[in-house]
């Protein structure tokens, strides 16, 4: 859900210190249905805003959390199940959904930030790969 005039949507600053960037592999774009982020930038960056129980139970008995996701461009919401995949990292599925109707490369960088009023993540295209 795109925000309201009380509460719009938190544009990308480039001097926040939370936000998240990534370069996207092969296995992240075309079909996959997972986006990997690691346990280091989820805990610095996005766990500090989830419910503590959230946490826990995300990282110490491998429960899976929803989250939602909001494409600040086309300003359309998914909700991802985030699990733990491993000791260090976590996989967000329900990628597949961000992917339709993009055309992201190998080696796009996207770039993800916390909506405080929201309580999601927003993301938008960073960079474009020109390999």
């Amino acid at each position: 859900m795109a925000g309201t005039d009380l509460y719009p949507d938190a544009p990308f600053d480039p001097k926040r210190e939370r936000n998240i960037f990534i370069t996207l592999t092969e296995s992240e774009i075309g079909l996959s249905n997972t986006i990997t982020m690691s346990k280091e930038l989820l805990e610095a960056n996005v766990f500090v805003y989830l419910p503590s129980k959230d946490v826990t139970g995300l990282i110490q008995h491998n429960e899976a959390i929803l989250m939602d996701v909001f494409d600040y461009d086309t300003k359309i919401t998914t909700t991802h199940i985030i699990r733990k995949d491993g000791d260090k990292d976590f996989k967000f599925h329900g990628w597949n959904t961000v992917l339709q109707g993009k055309h992201f490369r190998t080696g796009d960088t996207i770039v993800l930030w916390w909506d405080v009023f929201h309580l999601r993540l927003n993301f938008k295209q960073f960079m474009f790969s020109f390999v």
